[in-house]
């Protein structure tokens, strides 16, 4: 999605600037994403996906619960999901 959105060539460092005010919620499997950047006071939720291994049998598994973390989603608010 990234490269859908032309963000793929923007720096981590100023990845969440350029979201804020385009998207609600930035969905990462980054985690040092939400170590790095502040998000709380910014009108973005972040969603940090932690998987055992990038493959689509560990994203499948992941779904309830990725589902529900989007639907309870607050601006200014990271929440985990995974192990």
């Amino acid at each position: 999605m990234a490269r859908h959105a032309r963000l793929d060539k923007i720096p981590d460092s100023k990845l969440v600037e350029a979201i804020v005010g385009r998207f609600d919620v930035l969905v990462t499997l980054d985690r040092n994403l939400i170590l790095q950047q502040k998000i709380i006071g910014r009108q973005l939720s972040v969603v940090a996906v932690r998987v055992a291994s990038p493959t689509p049998a560990s994203f499948r598994a992941m779904i309830v619960a990725l589902n529900s973390a989007l639907l309870s989603c607050k601006p200014g608010h990271v929440q985990v999901v995974g192990p």
